[in-house]
């Protein structure tokens, strides 16, 4: 099931904000004496900041390598979930203190640190809360023009926060709480967001079918760009077409009928292939769970068959690129080296040019 989550009639209920620093520079937090006062005008441009830059693909929960009851920031929302109206400030403050705690590094900056809380969210066509948990860390420079009493313009400048963009977010879904809730991040690409995503909150992509079909294409991408002699780019461009084609036109991935399909009974390649998948997922750190077959997602593989490169390039300057895997199947291109000329060639049939 492709991700299904709707903000269309979110709510925004409660919002803490507090000033959280680097903790190897001492730095310190400041703790919110009350909660915002969250008026008309105010909260529909917070909701604006807070939720725009997310983009509602990868889904996560929440994970601990002993148990998942030791998981800090889920133990927090857990104790708001089951009562916002007591626990929900308290709580801010252990989320505060906590990612205080995970600020050790002398690269992360500090900032203000928003704890919110929403109803109505729709995820999976069930109607959720969600806990919103943002930090803001860059801050710009704005110029003020404004006129005095004599109708002379006076020029000043102040420091704020950009609300076009947000730094770090997540939204916490009060949904399947016994695999770690649904929780979905921003800037989790850049270098010093590991801390965010790793150390603060602890979180693993949930693996679906979204997952599953990334996962696996780039493991068909990885091989097809390190599993092949050089002298084998056909093989290669073939193998990469063939994978493409099959996630393109396939509802359900089924493993063994992919491995027929694609090698043929070329064991040798086969072999090659499966032990290039068990190092691909021990260096990822995944659980090998295709042989159980998923729903191919077609929005993921729509993005992902852009890096299958289908050309092969000649040191003659040309080059030539097959657009399916069929044109090898059906013979249209042969390869062989021609001895007069001391160089290799490829012959290519056809019936009209377009």
């Amino acid at each position: 099931m492709e991700q299904n989550i709707h903000l269309e009639e979110i709510t925004m209920h409660k919002l803490v904000l507090h000033k959280v620093g680097n903790k190897s520079m001492d730095e310190g937090v400041r703790i919110a004496k009350n909660l915002f006062n969250l008026k008309d005008d105010l909260k529909e441009i917070l909701m604006s900041y807070f939720l725009s830059s997310f983009k509602f693909e990868d889904m996560y929960e929440f994970n601990h390598e002993a148990d998942l009851s030791m998981n800090e920031v889920f133990n927090y929302c857990s104790n708001i979930f089951d009562n916002v109206e007591d626990n929900f400030y308290d709580q801010s403050i252990n989320i505060l203190q906590h990612l205080y705690d995970k600020s050790n590094h002398v690269k992360i900056k500090g900032g203000e640190l928003y704890v919110a809380y929403f109803k109505d969210c729709i995820v999976e066509d069930e109607m959720v809360d969600a806990i919103g948990i943002f930090k803001a860390e860059n801050k710009d420079t704005y110029l003020k023009l404004k006129l005095d009493e004599e109708d002379e313009w006076t020029l000043d400048f102040e420091e704020g926060t950009d609300i076009s963009k947000l730094d770090k977010g997540c939204l916490i879904f009060n949904k399947d709480k016994e695999t770690g809730y649904r929780v979905i991040s921003i800037d989790l690409k850049s270098v010093d967001a590991k801390y965010w995503k790793d150390e603060f909150l602890t979180i693993t992509q949930v693996q679906d079918e979204r997952f599953q079909t990334k996962a696996y294409m780039d493991l068909c991408k990885e091989f097809g760009k390190n599993g092949f002699k050089e002298e084998d780019k056909h093989q290669k461009v073939d193998f990469l077409n063939r994978s493409k084609d099959y996630f393109e036109h396939y509802k359900e991935f089924e493993e063994t009928a992919f491995k027929d399909i694609i090698f043929e009974g070329n064991y040798d390649k086969l072999d090659s292939f499966e032990a290039h998948k068990q190092n691909f997922q021990e260096k990822l750190g995944i659980e090998d769970t295709a042989n159980e077959g998923f729903f191919i997602s077609k929005p993921v593989v729509k993005k992902a068959k852009r890096g299958f490169k289908n050309n092969i390039q000649l040191d003659t300057q040309m080059e030539i690129k097959i657009l399916s895997s069929q044109a090898q199947a059906d013979g249209y291109l042969e390869r062989g080296y021609d001895d007069s000329k001391e160089m290799k060639y490829y012959k290519i049939y056809f019936n009209n040019e377009k």
